[in-house]
């Protein structure tokens, strides 16, 4: 099993408790190639709560899928001001998936 590390980035709303400690959101995930199953998953949020919501949230979802079902799902549960955020750093982690299996050899993505 091989595995990737994929990040996006977002610039943070104003007057959040996040922007005062970090200018922009980063959101970063292991993942598993081929499958594309999230392994594991980290943020730039202020509370350990919030790091801990999101790493639950993405862990296990498969990137194959691409971006939208799991920012549909990030809609229905998430209702905190980084939202719009999150869902410019999952597109970004999205497409370094898609441009991965792109450009990997035919013998690479068949393993």
């Amino acid at each position: 099993m091989q595995k990737v590390f994929l990040s996006g980035y977002a610039k943070l709303p104003e007057n959040t408790t996040a922007q005062k400690l970090y200018n922009h959101l980063v959101l970063v995930v292991t993942a598993e190639m081929p499958s594309g199953t999230i392994v594991d998953a980290d943020c730039t949020m202020a509370t350990d709560l919030a790091k801990d919501f999101i790493r639950e949230l993405l862990t296990g979802y498969d990137l194959r899928k691409g971006p939208d079902p799991l920012i549909d799902l990030l809609s229905r549960s998430y209702y905190g001001h980084l939202r719009k955020a999150l869902q410019t750093c999952i597109k970004g982690i999205c497409t370094q998936y898609a441009e991965i299996l792109r450009n990997a050899a035919p013998s690479d993505a068949a393993r």
